[in-house]
């Protein structure tokens, strides 16, 4: 039931026609601007262009520019072992350039004269020898399969420019302790290892002629005793 009173007018409508609702301009940026960050996380993702890594420097640089005699050198014997087959085997922390830099490169006790004096030696004068190597493969018949034979025989070869594979072959004994008239054997520590394949490369180059190599690294020159240094953790490295 209604309770009586003045009856209401009803509400005109209005006759005045609307305004255009008309995008204003955030919104008719929105569109462009997700277009504009879908294309740059693509850009980033996948066209980005791809920054060049530095180029590595070359160690020894007191020693003489890289337009010296010595400097073109250093630079053949790194870029070898940064080629080399064997560039990736470490051995108690060291690769074989990290290992060669150290221990040779500056190594203030080893003339300029004896490392171009390496790069000279020939792979004759590198070799074992038949009966040699015969006891050796007799003994560890895998000696050339060894990461420390191919990590020795890496360094070595980089250092004089003969040929890794022809240096194996020649020389199995590269990299394993001892003497194949004595005894000889895989050593199976790391820091046996590395003080071995050392060893191997600086008597090695005694062998061959190249003098105070030896003794630049452990304070004597002897094989025997050198090699003494060298597995009781001396040396000048």
């Amino acid at each position: 039931m209604s309770t009586i009173g003045p009856r209401s007018t009803p509400p005109r409508l209005s006759t005045t026609p609307q305004a255009e609702t008309r995008p204003t301009a955030a919104a008719k940026t929105a569109p462009a601007a997700a277009v504009n960050t879908v294309s740059a996380v693509q850009s980033s993702s996948f066209d980005a262009p791809v920054a060049k890594a530095a180029a590595q420097p070359m160690p020894g640089a007191w020693r003489g520019g890289p337009d010296t005699e010595v400097g073109k050198a250093i630079a053949g014997m790194i870029n070898r072992m940064r080629a080399s087959d064997a560039s990736g085997i470490q051995i108690k922390g060291d690769t074989i350039e990290s290992l060669f830099t150290r221990a040779i490169i500056d190594n203030k006790h080893l003339s300029n004269d004896q490392l171009l004096a390496m790069t000279h030696v020939t792979l004759d004068q590198l070799a074992d020898g038949p009966a040699d190597s015969a006891k050796i493969l007799q003994k560890i018949p895998n000696a050339r399969e060894l990461p420390v034979h191919k990590f020795t025989v890496a360094m070595l070869a980089a250092a004089t420019g003969v040929d890794p594979k022809a240096l194996s072959e020649a020389s199995p004994g590269l990299g394993m302790t001892g003497a194949p008239d004595v005894f000889v054997f895989a050593a199976g520590s790391e820091g046996l290892q590395r003080s071995t394949a050392l060893h191997d490369f600086t008597d090695y180059l005694r062998g061959a002629g190249v003098k105070g190599v030896n003794k630049a690294v452990w304070g004597v020159e002897n094989r025997v005793l050198s090699a003494i240094v060298s597995a009781v953790g001396g040396g000048r490295y």
